[in-house]
């Protein structure tokens, strides 16, 4: 097992292709951007300070989540605004891709989504910051949040349907789960609908990834592998039911 020194930045980078949808003029129209997406944590242990070992593994845990995140949930996802999203909910339930809501489509707002994200997922580590290349311009979008506040991002009222009801309190990216959407119900019927018959089956779908991910994680750790073993997660990662389904 590598040694996690405390303090020590690891750096991640990986390339991801967004279908970003645009309207104009009630014309909508997809553009596939190609990233780069690089990611700074820092291992900080809490109080009381664990031991070594433990802070081998939970560093090691959460690079392998952001990894999962970023190549199996954000890559080749659909990003949509509240604008758009009304309009092709019917249409996103034909494809496999995921589905990213975001307040606007630029990528600012995406490197503070995926910084919120990535700190509510993970554990014992200080996120850095995030750099989202556009690699057709080679243009990096730099975001840095020492005080984690997220004040640029809205609320989740600000990202549902006008006059709809949330099904849940927080926006995805302050969620510990898979999810990178926010959906609502349009009147009080639908939404109790919603939660007697629909949200406990959503809500273990969006966290048992990243459950399972750790248990798997923590078991082949602690089970005497070989020092500098890497963990084989692609057949962990090709499991059809690990892909996000919009609901």
């Amino acid at each position: 097992m590598f040694t996690t020194i405390k303090n020590s930045h690891t750096r991640i980078s990986r390339e991801v292709i967004i279908n970003k949808i645009h309207n104009f003029d009630n014309l909508y129209s997809m553009e596939n951007i190609p990233y780069t997406i690089n990611v700074e944590i820092t291992a900080e242990p809490g109080e009381p300070k664990p031991d070594q070992k433990e802070i081998n593994i939970s560093h090691s845990l959460n690079y392998h989540k952001i990894n999962f995140l970023l190549e199996t949930i954000i890559n080749e996802s659909f990003l949509v605004t509240p604008g758009t999203a009304e309009h092709l909910l019917n249409l996103f339930s034909e494809f496999d891709n995921n589905v990213i809501l975001s307040p606007d489509n630029g990528e600012a707002s995406l490197g503070v989504m995926l910084h919120a994200k990535i700190n509510t997922i993970t554990t014992d580590n200080f996120v850095g910051g995030i750099e989202v290349i556009d690699n057709r311009t080679n243009t990096c979008y730099t975001y840095y949040d020492d005080e984690n506040e997220y004040v640029f991002l809205p609320s989740i009222k600000e990202m549902i349907l006008e006059n709809g009801i949330a099904f849940h309190e927080q926006p995805w990216w302050f969620r510990n789960d898979i999810s990178t959407y926010d959906g609502c119900a349009k009147d009080e019927n639908e939404y109790n609908h919603y939660l007697e018959n629909h949200f406990e089956k959503v809500q273990e779908a969006v966290k048992q990834p990243l459950l399972e991910l750790d248990e798997k994680l923590r078991e082949a750790m602690l089970d005497n592998k070989d020092p500098g073993e890497v963990i084989d997660l692609e057949e962990f990662k090709k499991k059809k039911s690990w892909k996000p389904k919009l609901i």
